[in-house]
């Protein structure tokens, strides 16, 4: 019996937590009011930032992303092969990989984060072009040496940049889950992954244009005493590109780094528009003046009454 009293005011307390962080429906708000707090969402200076890293970070590794397979195909990786290394390495590292993060970096994503981009933006582009000189050199021959150097090539490109893909992936939507308004958790989750799709989609149309501009094919001519065609001239674009996005991704991290790690130690508190503790402020705002016009005129009506007597009083009298 002594007890039900802090029980209650116990409950009491984890209700009123539970209705702060209740997600609004925005059936009931209706569509103007989602979009307004959208607005006020994109009005937030660490949204801006977030935003900022979001939208740049991958162009220096758009050439490993979009890139490097249709050059290994064009050099003469088969499909096949291709196609035999989403389910037996990809697939496992892509399961594997956050299992790993979460016992390794403990609750820190964007720490995470930035350790998986430093090996993206500089191993893996080594990596990628020694695949592609691999590719170039062994793919049709049948020398145990070189196809052991062929496959090595191609398992260690493929497995670390999933590695890194897996571990950034899985750090920005640790990150996003974490940082959220709980008011409008599923329009804010939209709203960021709706940034970080973008992010990847104009560095792959800008890195492939760029490809196209800068490759030159070569002249190519039949010889006609052997019938053999003979090529000469021509510049690949792509290597020179790889070494440019590898100095441009280690721009970026000395650029951002002091930022990324700014937003990492914000508050929740920075990640919320407060519009409803301003709704709830007006609220009491208005009950307090009718409270107080309410005592106003119980005052007066008491006073009134009062007078009433004392007439009435000297009237018998």
């Amino acid at each position: 019996a002594l007890l039900t009293p802090e029980r209650t005011k116990r409950k009491k307390k984890r209700k009123e937590e539970d209705d702060e962080d209740a997600e609004l429906d925005a059936a009931q708000i209706g569509l103007a009011e989602t979009y307004h707090r959208l607005y006020a969402v994109c009005k937030l200076p660490s949204v801006q930032w977030l935003f900022l890293i979001l939208l740049t970070y991958r162009l220096p590794t758009a050439l490993s992303d979009n890139v490097k397979f249709l050059k290994a195909v064009e050099f003469g990786l088969s499909k096949q092969t291709t196609a035999l290394l989403s389910p037996t390495l990809i697939l496992p590292l892509g399961i594997i990989v956050p299992i790993a993060a979460a016992k390794i970096w403990h609750g820190s994503p964007l720490q995470q984060f930035m350790t998986a981009y430093k090996f993206r933006v500089t191993l893996v582009p080594i990596l990628d072009v020694l695949m592609l000189l691999a590719v170039r050199s062994f793919h049709s021959s049948s020398d145990a040496s070189s196809r052991s150097l062929f496959w090595a090539a191609v398992i260690a490109s493929t497995g670390l940049q999933t590695i890194v893909n897996s571990l950034q992936f899985n750090a920005q939507m640790t990150f996003f889950a974490h940082r959220v308004d709980p008011a409008i958790g599923g329009s804010y989750m939209t709203l960021l992954n709706t940034a970080a799709n973008l992010g990847g989609t104009w560095p792959s149309s800008f890195v492939m244009y760029l490809v196209g501009q800068l490759t030159v094919p070569p002249d190519c001519t039949l010889d006609e005493t052997s019938g053999v065609e003979v090529c000469i001239g021509g510049r690949d674009a792509y290597f020179p590109l790889q070494l440019t996005f590898c100095v441009l991704g280690c721009l970026w991290i000395y650029i951002m780094r002091e930022r990324v790690q700014h937003i990492a130690e914000l508050p929740d508190d920075a990640w919320r528009t407060h519009l409803d503790d301003d709704d709830d402020d007006e609220a009491d705002g208005t009950a307090m003046d009718a409270e107080h016009a309410n005592g106003t005129v119980e005052m007066e009506n008491g006073k009134g009454g009062l007078n009433f007597w004392k007439k009435k009083d000297d009237k018998t009298e």
